[in-house]
């Protein structure tokens, strides 16, 4: 095995030491030249670890402030993570959310191997309708680990101030960087027909989407059905 470079076992230092929780999400992260000598490594090695941190979109760099763990804010949550806008339109407007049902449960077959769990492990079940200028343009069903999220109560959840990985990552330490997507056509079921204000049978986008941890762990199992008559499913990447 080849050995890791200065720069990566710093990075690897400095991703753990956000895992367990050793710097606030509200505060910056040490000074330079202090983080430096506490790991014996120069700034530019630092500065390099750091950069890498940055473009994976874990912390951010605040003019005149410091270096901060990324925290997900409405604007954040929009831009990098909802994808849904009107036909032909690069324009997102955040969502309005309506839970709609919020259970235990144990863990099928897909979930466990999505949250890597054992089959039969504890998870929490929710289900919320997305609104767009008062039209529900998409169902999302949630799978979270119970053991992740052990006191998330439907009330805390419904409640929440901000967004839903704004919840995860301030009440519970849960950072999520990035999701890993798989898109397929599928047919709307009666329920969800309903909600959509749809026929039965019609056609529909379903987006499948495991959100990861800054140490790519899976922290939410996401199926979300799209209404695709006025939205469409907008991505941008960068090369």
């Amino acid at each position: 095995m080849r050995a890791l470079a200065a720069y990566q076992e710093v990075k690897q230092h400095i991703t753990s030491a956000l895992v367990s929780g050793k710097y606030n999400i509200a505060k910056p992260l040490p000074a330079e030249k202090y983080l430096a000598n506490e790991l014996r490594v120069s700034i530019g090695t630092l500065r390099k670890a750091v950069d890498e941190l940055v473009a994976e979109g874990i912390v951010v760099r605040k003019q005149g402030k410091g270096t901060y763990v990324a925290e997900h804010d409405a604007k954040r949550s929009l831009y990098y993570f909802f994808h849904v806008v009107e036909h032909d339109s690069d324009h997102k407007d955040y969502p309005r959310v309506e839970l709609v049902s919020f259970a235990t449960a144990t863990a099928n077959r897909e979930e466990a191997m999505k949250l890597d769990l054992k089959l039969g492990a504890p998870v929490i079940r929710i289900c919320n309708r997305l609104f767009v200028d008062d039209a529900c343009v998409m169902i999302d069903q949630i799978t979270l680990s119970k053991s992740r999220f052990p006191k998330l109560t439907k009330t805390s959840f419904a409640n929440r101030e901000g967004t839903i990985y704004k919840l995860y990552q301030a009440h519970y330490g849960q950072s999520v960087v990035r999701t890993s997507e798989r898109l397929r056509a599928g047919i709307v079921s009666k329920e969800k027909a309903d909600w959509l204000g749809l026929k039965v049978g019609a056609a529909v986008l379903v987006i499948r989407r495991v959100a990861l941890g800054i140490q790519n762990e899976p922290i939410e199992w996401r199926v979300s059905t799209l209404n695709t008559t006025k939205h469409e499913y907008f991505s941008e990447l960068l090369i």
